[in-house]
């Protein structure tokens, strides 16, 4: 959906004479009938002109891929009621901060921008702030009194209650909190339970863009490895019904997209009725218009032989995949409660590189976990040179509060694990190196993606394999972000493969 344009010079736009306000004034009478939270809005159509049509939301959003979903999922959610996005906090009615929890400093970045938001909401008394996500959920009730600023912090579970709270509907049950409304109470509410029914069905997100978008499959996570906090928060997981999830892909081909990529904590664990994900993704290739779909995480235990067939011979399932290892160690995948060894990892690995050495591989790898010994850390430092990552993102371990590492004594220094982590990044920079130079020479087709960032002149795409490739287009020539060329690899600069685009 493109965003519609901030009329100039504030001049109102007249309900009945504006084309697209009655558009959305349309979709919000059909969003009423078909969502039974909205039921304050069947009862009273009348009102329908007083709500969004000048209406301005601002969205900030901290974290992972799913975060983003559920961003566009609020916008889409606003933009039913007619509201339209602004870049500029001072400029909106409505902002949203989606926040993240799994390590204490995303917090801590939220928290201190969130804080400055106090100056915007003595400007515009009428401002509403919502805080969501994983952070609101696990610290809500704590910054209910720290950030006063805020007029509600609302759980993974609630997202449906935001435009309901936002318009101050006070009939609506969201908007009374113990037979009072809220907007007559002076300190932030909190809308955290959990609702292990709530999946979001029939909610579509906004897309990500015109060429490529997320589509969530499955919430929560029922893993609970030892330093994560994820599980606490977003609670057991979730599959979310398969011709749903069709029904969004349809919807974003429909408007032109060709990428999709399949989101959830453990996407792969994926399972409705007698569909797993290998169905799921054969399902999503049927699909007319989608030419590359990818997904994002995927556990090393849910790799089944029928699902390895789909990835290595479906056409439109791209040859790439970011599979956390965490450790090299048995030891410590064990005290992690990782559900995997090295050997269950190493499998997979060959599997997939069997038939393509150039599938692209990342993780995540935590250096320096409770009671790693010098031995430990070297079984990782192997495991990084059997699997030969593309990519990895390695990261110093700090404990969490609220998962059950953060009761173990640690047992090495700040200065051991940084050493640790040093040594593992050299490695691993040479292995990125090693295999980019494999690409060298050859021909490869790219999903344009935006302009290069040092030269407005270039262009940068991405391989089937999630690399990143830089090119000049010819002069006169008109390539734009969404379509496909083919471009032939010749160079690297930096970290950056570069090619020529092929006649």
């Amino acid at each position: 959906m493109k965003k519609t344009q901030t009329p100039q010079n504030n001049i109102s736009l007249s309900v009945k004479t504006d084309a697209k306000t009655a558009i959305f004034q349309k979709r919000r009478l059909f969003f009423a009938k078909t969502h039974p939270f909205s039921t304050s809005f069947r009862r009273n159509k009348r009102k329908f002109s007083k709500f969004g049509a000048m209406k301005k939301y601002h969205l900030a959003t901290y974290g992972c891929q799913m975060n983003e979903y559920d961003s566009a999922m609020i916008a889409e959610q606003l933009e039913l009621r007619g509201c339209i996005a602004t870049d500029t906090p001072e400029n909106a009615d409505f902002i949203i901060v989606n926040t993240c929890s799994v390590r204490e400093k995303a917090e801590d970045t939220a928290i201190a921008n969130i804080s400055k938001l106090k100056h915007a909401k003595e400007l515009n008394p009428n401002l509403k702030i919502a805080v969501c996500g994983c952070m609101a959920k696990n610290r809500g009730e704590e910054l209910q009194k720290r950030l006063k600023m805020v007029d509600f912090f609302v759980g993974p579970d609630q997202y449906r209650k935001i435009p309901d709270l936002f318009f101050e509907d006070a009939e609506h049950p969201a908007c009374n909190v113990n037979g009072k409304s809220t907007k007559l109470r002076k300190r932030p509410q909190l809308f955290l339970e959990d609702d292990i029914n709530e999946n979001y069905l029939g909610e579509y997100a906004k897309l990500q863009s015109d060429f490529s978008t997320f589509v969530t499959i499955q919430r929560g996570c029922n893993k609970r490895c030892s330093y994560c906090i994820v599980p606490y928060l977003r609670g057991p997981e979730k599959y979310r019904d398969m011709n749903d999830v069709l029904t969004e892909v349809q919807r974003a081909a429909d408007k032109g997209v060709s990428e999709v990529t399949l989101l959830g904590q453990t996407v792969n664990a994926y399972k409705n009725a007698d569909a797993d994900f290998a169905t799921l993704l054969t399902k999503v290739s049927e699909i007319g218009g989608i030419k590359r779909i990818r997904f994002t995480s995927p556990h090393p235990r849910h790799y089944t032989n029928e699902l390895i067939d789909v990835l290595l011979n479906n056409p439109k399932v791209c040859h790439y995949a970011h599979i956390p290892l965490q450790s090299g160690s048995d030891t410590m995948l064990k005290k992690m409660r990782r559900q995997h060894n090295m050997e269950q990892y190493m499998t997979v690995i060959e599997q997939l590189r069997s038939k393509d050495p150039f599938y692209g591989i990342s993780t995540d790898v935590i250096c320096g976990f409770v009671g790693e010994t010098a031995d430990d850390f070297e079984q990782t430092m192997k495991a990084f040179e059997a699997c030969q990552f593309d990519t990895a993102f390695m990261f110093i371990y700090s404990p969490r509060k609220g998962t059950e590492s953060f009761k173990a004594t640690e047992t090495l220094t700040a200065e051991e694990k940084l050493e640790r982590h040093t040594r593992l990044v050299e490695l691993q920079n040479a292995i990125t190196l090693k295999r980019n130079e494999m690409m060298l020479g050859r021909t490869e087709e790219l999903l344009v993606e935006k302009n290069s960032i040092r030269d407005d002149s270039e262009l940068r795409g991405r391989t089937d394999n999630f690399k990143k490739v830089v090119f000049k287009p010819e002069e006169g020539s008109i390539i734009k972000p969404g379509d496909y060329v083919k471009v032939k690899l010749d160079d690297i600069r930096g970290w950056t493969i570069r090619g020529t685009l092929c006649k």
